[in-house]
């Protein structure tokens, strides 16, 4: 593959610049995917695949499509500054060690809660004033800080500080270099770099040896080339040791020297290590890929050692603008991801680069040419590997197979002395080539209708001006299995040459730009604004003809510069978009720009060796698969730069290389470089956006299941496989269990959006396929729940449910209490009238019975029985008046209750001729009672005022009424004669008004003594 750079450097003499080696990609702060700064000092890639990027403004993480940028620290006292992150170190459980050198802090950082802790410095002796720091991590996993002037701190994990408790016994005086140390896990040994030489610990004897310590002999440690100040050092996989340092006496630049591990200095291995910029350099360190390629970097130098030319190349800084190289005035870091591509931090952006680019892989070539342009038609390899290529004006150069540019005698042989200064010249307008399969001549059309006939076993050539191509440019040449050439016009001729004589076959008055033999023989032709031509080879007719025009089976243009064979019945047409006929069938597919075409322009289309179609396009290189119809591009990401230059011409190599070539660009390839043979990446949730703020999806995906409440269903979950080159490859598929029956194929965005998301339990699922149909292993998974509202709960429900059936049991108790309430009174009234007219009655019977036989023979024994007729029959009444007063609902309020009291005792106590002193409280008025206790108590005060109007002989009765401390008081008092309580005769009266005392839940007190009156006294509670 590097031969070609050769050929294609040497190729053209005119060419003045020509760029090889790897294709740089950018990505600065104006890009729009969030860089926080373009000085760019760290970077490290995680376990999930995120690349953690350390800038001047602030800790940031890469996920492929932007950044996100780390400040504030939750639930932890240190707040992470916004300030350059020198280095980030894995640290346990996934967190990050991070050195903030110029502020000289350093500190612990966890991903999954935000969290960011200072570790100090515990330091025997004040730091020197010009102090430099380097974090490292050891094989076996200890941390440690070498602290340029002062020595190495180990980080101690029980106290979380870096404590000077001398983890290496340094001879005295001899202090490490900041960056000069290296673990080799092989010999379980450090290698440091001091400015008194090197020093190596060993972990087995826990020594440390120098030169002043030898004990083992290792000749490296006394090596006359070191000298003394030495300051970076590393052990690559072949077990050279790389050591480079200062000359402490006597100036000069920096020493780079490579030994093997016997210390035998290799002169050859820094070949183009000493390269000369020009500008002052430092070289600072290494990498070295899991592929074996040594990369060593610094201030103002980037070098890469390709160990095919056992060299060191140098990869300049440069501000062409041409999506190849890189920029920089110094590269701080270098990482290698897991696809195998290059991280590159400097101070002028993020620099990617692909394991693809660079030799052996993919070669870009811009040239830059003040004088005219360089235009490669068409590319040829020969038999015995030698490569023919044709340019428009500098005629046809050859390369041999050795990829050594080679002298040929194509025109060495001049053409007729006849021809005309024009003619001649066409010769050297190359347009394209073929080789005659008989014969083995190369015919070469040219401008003009001239061809050059050159045999390369006799080494002449023939110059041809055949009338059949009537002076117009031969576009194409191609050879039929019969061995008939074929030839069209810039006229739009086909002619064929039977190896006696040229026939024009067919004319259809446009450029013919290709002509295609499929394999049952026929032409077909790629016209301008005609179409696809099939013609039958023997007489020319027309076979088939598809044009943009009515009906189905119609192109997407008339228009196509290339044509190819796709496979037995499918021809692809490049008109505009691809256009895929059957000429079996006659049926016509259009794949355009809304199916995946990275443009609806197409220029270039050839087959691989796989099947595979490789497109090129106005939007660049992009490749077709048959088996699943996938459309995959590749760019910079890829190492391809500026594919839609090359379109002009194409070709496969005898090696299934692929050219593209055109103006001033060529694009060389293998295409096997793209196949993967390996299943993607697992697919990372890498952000989840609840409404429009950002939730840290490291948390949540820490979590069994994300809870969110009813009214947070608005989500946004954002995805990816975390493999930048990869990226635009893949093809994502996802379904959310619970919503989505069927998966779901991403659009070119990565992620979904899902608004309104009912309240229940979802699963979201992903994952992808790369180009060949392979799935990523593992399906990843999130679980959802979105809270029902509290009204939507079952304990809501159940409540409800309760209410109801409280309420019903309410309702139905009341209803139930109702009715035995109507009972309870129909039971009293029945029973009072019973008790009180049944007895009455049954008395004024006997009277009257007893008087009815008296009537005639004891008058006075009559009156006497009439006379208490009579009072039965009053009293009788009154006890139904009572009845029906106190079952009336219009005499439940106190003025009703107060005014009967009032009439009743009026008409008693006037009728004894006793005075009476009637008194309400007014709040009295606002008391309420219920049927029973109005009753009852009117039915107490009733007997109280008879038996004083009955057994007092008072001149005076005193009813008051008043509330005491929510309680209802009745007072009855007269001034009459007294009796003794306990001698009563415990008659009815007493008796009565103690049980309707009960039934209120009161108290009644009565006071008489002979001579002292009579008080009796009620006190009930309010309901």
């Amino acid at each position: 593959m590097r031969g070609i750079f050769i050929i294609l450097l040497t190729l053209l003499t005119q060419a003045c610049y020509a760029q090889q080696g790897f294709a740089f990609t950018q990505i600065t702060t104006d890009d729009g995917l969030g860089l926080a700064s373009n000085v760019v000092s760290s970077l490290y890639q995680d376990e999930k695949g995120f690349i953690w990027v350390g800038t001047a403004n602030g800790l940031q993480r890469f996920d492929g499509s932007k950044f996100i940028q780390f400040t504030e620290s939750r639930k932890s006292v240190d707040r992470l500054p916004n300030t350059d992150i020198s280095q980030i170190i894995p640290a346990d459980s996934g967190k990050l060690f991070l050195a903030m050198s110029a502020r000289r802090e350093f500190g612990i950082f966890n991903p999954a809660d935000f969290t960011f802790k200072i570790i100090p410095l515990k330091t025997a002796t004040a730091l020197p004033p010009r102090a430099e720091f380097r974090l490292w991590k050891s094989s076996t996993g200890e941390i440690y800080v070498n602290v340029l002037r002062y020595g190495v701190l180990r980080y101690n994990k029980r106290t979380q500080e870096f404590v000077d408790d001398h983890p290496f016994d340094f001879p005295p005086g001899w202090l490490p270099s900041v960056a000069g140390v290296h673990d080799d896990p092989v010999k379980q040994q450090v290698w440091f770099t001091t400015q008194n030489g090197l020093c190596v610990y060993d972990r087995r004897s826990k020594q440390m040896w120098s030169k002043l310590n030898n004990p083992q002999k290792l000749p490296l440690l006394e090596h006359p080339l070191l000298g003394d100040n030495t300051t970076e050092i590393f052990i690559d996989k072949q077990r050279r040791i790389w050591v480079f340092g200062w000359q402490v006496w006597g100036g000069g630049g920096q020493k780079k020297l490579v030994f093997d591990s016997t210390g035998k200095f290799l002169a050859n291995d820094t070949l183009g290590l000493n390269f000369h910029t020009g500008e002052y350099t430092e070289y600072h360190k290494f990498l070295e890929t899991s592929g074996g390629n040594l990369w060593i970097y610094g201030l103002k130098v980037l070098l890469n050692y390709d160990n095919n030319s056992k060299r060191f190349f140098f990869n300049r800084s440069t501000t062409d603008n041409n999506g190849i190289n890189i920029q920089y005035d110094v590269v701080n870091q270098i990482v290698e991801d897991k696809d195998g591509s290059l991280w590159l931090a400097t101070d002028k952006g993020l620099f990617y680069t692909s394991y693809g680019s660079g030799f052996f892989s993919v070669i870009n070539l811009i040239f830059s040419n003040q004088a005219e342009a360089t235009n490669l038609t068409d590319i040829l390899e020969m038999p015995n590997g030698d490569y023919w290529f044709t340019s428009w004006g500098q005629g046809v150069r050859v390369i041999d197979k050795t990829m050594k540019k080679k002298q040929h005698d194509i025109y060495r042989q001049k053409p007729p002395k006849s021809w005309t200064p024009a003619e001649v010249n066409n010769t050297l307008l190359t347009w394209n080539m073929c080789r005659e399969s008989s014969t083995g001549k190369i015919w070469i059309g040219c401008n003009g209708g001239v061809l050059v006939v050159h045999d390369p076993a006799k080494n002449s050539t023939e110059y041809l001006a055949p009338p059949e191509f009537n002076q117009s440019t031969i576009r194409y040449i191609v050879q039929d299995k019969k061995g008939t050439i074929w030839f069209s016009t810039q006229g739009g001729r086909l002619i064929s040459w039977n190896g006696k004589e040229f026939s024009v076959k067919k004319e259809i008055g446009t450029i013919i730009y290709k002509v295609l033999v499929d394999k049952q023989g026929w032409l077909w032709l790629a016209t301008h604004e005609k179409g696809l031509m099939a013609v039958d080879p023997a007489t020319g007719n027309t076979l088939q003809h598809y044009t943009h025009g009515t009906g189905e089976n119609k192109l997407y243009s008339n228009t196509g510069n290339d044509v190819e064979l796709l496979n037995d019945s499918t021809i692809v047409f490049g008109a505009g978009a691809l256009n895929f006929i059957n000429k079996i069938t006659g049926k016509v597919e259009v794949l355009s720009y809304e199916d995946g075409l990275p443009s609806n322009t197409v220029k270039r289309i050839r087959t691989d060796f796989k099947g595979y179609l490789w497109v090129v396009t106005a939007n660049g290189l992009c490749r077709y698969n048959p088996n699943n119809r996938r459309i995959t591009p590749y760019g910079r990401k890829d190492g391809i730069v500026m594919a839609e230059q090359t379109s002009s011409a194409d070709y496969v190599t005898s090696k299934n290389q692929l050219i593209f070539a055109g103006n001033n660009a060529v694009l060389f390839f293998d295409p096997e470089i793209f196949t993967s043979t390996q299943p993607p990446p697992t697919v990372s949730i890498t952000d989840f956006k609840l409404f429009n703020t950002f939730v840290p999806v490291d948390s949540l995906l820490q979590l069994n299941e994300v809870k969110l409440a009813h009214d947070q269903n608005s989500i946004s979950i954002y995805f990816a496989s975390l493999s930048y080159r990869q990226r635009d490859k893949l093809t994502y598929y996802y379904k959310m269990e619970g919503l989505d029956k069927q998966w779901v194929k991403a659009d070119r965005s990565y992620y979904v959006n899902y608004s309104q998301l009912p309240p229940g339990r979802y699963t979201f699922k992903v994952f992808c396929e790369n180009i060949e149909g392979m799935r990523s292993q593992e399906i990843t998974t999130m679980q959802i729940f979105v809270r029902s509202p509290f009204w939507r709960t079952w304990w809501f429900y159940s409540s409800i449910l309760f209410t109801i059936i409280l309420l019903i049991y309410a309702i139905h108790d009341l209803r139930v209490n109702k009715l035995l309430a109507v009972e309870k009174i129909r039971t009293r009234v029945a029973r009072d009238l019973h008790d009180d007219m049944g007895s009455t009655l049954s008395t004024i019977n006997i009277l009257s019975s007893m008087a009815k036989s008296k009537i005639a023979t004891d008058t006075v024994k009559t009156s006497e029985y009439i006379t208490k007729i009579s009072d039965n029959s009053q009293r009788m009444m009154e006890a139904m008046d009572d009845i029906v007063w106190s079952i009336k609902p219009t005499n439940d309020s106190m003025q009703k209750i107060t005014a009967r009291m009032r009439e009743f005792a009026t008409n008693v106590l006037e009728a004894k001729e006793m005075d009476m002193d009637f008194m309400i409280d007014d709040q009295v008025y606002e008391v309420k009672l219920n049927m029973e206790a109005r009753r009852d108590f009117f039915l107490i005060f009733k007997e109280a005022v008879n038996n004083a109007a009955k057994y007092s002989k008072a001149g005076k009765v005193t009813v008051h009424v008043t509330l005491e401390n929510n309680k209802l008081a009745l007072l009855v008092k007269d001034d009459g004669r007294g009796f003794v309580v306990k001698d009563a005769d415990g008659g009815n009266g007493l008796g009565n008004m103690q049980k309707r005392a009960d039934n209120v839940n009161g108290k009644i007190n009565i006071k008489s003594s002979p001579g002292e009156g009579t008080t009796v006294k009620l006190v009930m509670p309010l309901q």
